[in-house]
């Protein structure tokens, strides 16, 4: 299972309290320096709020994607520098959350420390788990585990059902590669397919799946499979649907998979789709222009494989305007002014 890795005490790391000035303190993060908060959790956060003030000081220009980029690049390295104690499953420093994560992920572990960052995700993401996220277009919550990605956006998921209502083919066997927290698989099921194959090469993703599928069972066969793309064997799919990440870039950790495609990605899907698609099957994915509006000289990997793949050809393209993300996430808000999502509907090339 995935989580973050526990570190152990080091004597190179300094101790900071209450007592300690805030802006002292993120300036000996962004220098590297470890700094461990040992009382309040309030200290962490405050140390945190001023390196960003620092940082954002030394990047005036956030609006500029680059810009942005290169923050959040700087506040990650240093902001690890930033340690909390964990002591027998219990973050141990005063007024500090209860996070159930330590219990779960963390039974082999007594005392460690985690950078601050990690304990904040792992804070926010217990939060998740425990109240749930409403999911419109399945008119229930879902109950995300921890490190796996969830939509805070709906307009993706809306296209897609709507796709749903008007597809016309069998409706025997689906595959939704990457199912993440499983919506996709979810709106299959609620459309009426009688057996769905949802992957997904993240540990903590299948568990969150296979826990949603106990809670709320989906009247139809599920078969949850951890796999890079699809199953290495199985019958030829009726149809693949596939969400992939919507950004170009390097993933750091399982949950990044999700956001961030390398350059070899829709190449081996697009050949491992063709092979596992039925002669007159469909193939949807979900996609968005986010990666073009940061840089307009980056392919449309769908465009590119539709004039050069040779494997499949367009049989229809919709897209809409994102809206705003739900008001109740801490995820950073992006304006959804010139954003928007795209469903590309595709046949096997020698099927049309």
């Amino acid at each position: 299972m995935y989580r973050p890795e526990p570190l152990l005490p080091s004597p190179s790391v300094s101790a900071i309290d209450r007592s300690h000035d805030w802006n002292s303190s993120a300036r000996a993060l962004a220098s590297g320096d470890q700094l461990l908060v040992t009382d309040l959790y309030s200290t962490g956060l405050n140390t945190l709020a001023a390196l960003r003030r620092l940082l954002e000081s030394r990047h005036p220009d956030l609006r500029d994607f680059a810009s942005e980029r290169e923050f959040r690049g700087d506040y990650q390295r240093a902001s690890q520098n930033l340690l909390a104690p964990i002591k027998s499953q219990q973050l141990a420093l005063d007024k500090a959350p209860e996070i159930g994560w330590f219990g779960e992920l963390y039974r082999d572990c007594v005392d460690f420390l985690l950078p601050y960052p990690q304990i904040q995700g792992l804070n926010s993401s217990w939060q998740w788990y425990v109240k749930g996220i409403e999911i419109p277009v399945l008119h229930r919550r879902l109950f995300p585990f921890y490190g796996t990605y969830f939509p805070t956006r709906f307009d993706h998921l809306e296209l897609f059902d709507n796709w749903l209502q008007n597809y016309t083919g069998p409706r025997e066997l689906a595959c939704d590669v990457g199912t993440g927290c499983g919506v996709l698989s979810l709106q299959l099921a609620q459309a009426g397919f009688a057996r769905i194959i949802a992957t997904d090469s993240n540990t903590n993703a299948v568990e969150s799946v296979r826990r949603e599928l106990v809670r709320h069972p989906p009247g139809c066969e599920v078969e949850l499979l951890e796999a890079d793309l699809f199953a290495p064997r199985g019958e030829q799919l009726e149809l693949i649907v596939f969400n992939p990440p919507w950004l170009r870039g390097v993933a750091r950790s399982p949950i990044d998979e999700a956001i961030y495609y390398d350059d070899t990605l829709f190449e081996r899907f697009f050949d491992l789709a063709r092979s596992r698609i039925a002669a007159e099957g469909r193939l949807v994915l979900l996609f968005s222009n986010l990666q073009l509006s940061a840089d307009s000289a980056t392919p449309h990997p769908i465009q590119q494989e539709l004039e050069s793949g040779g494997r499949f050809l367009l049989v229809d393209h919709k897209k809409r305007q994102v809206q705003k993300a739900s008001a109740k996430t801490r995820r950073r808000k992006r304006d959804p002014t010139n954003e928007f999502v795209e469903l590309w509907e595709l046949a096997p090339a020698n099927s049309c």
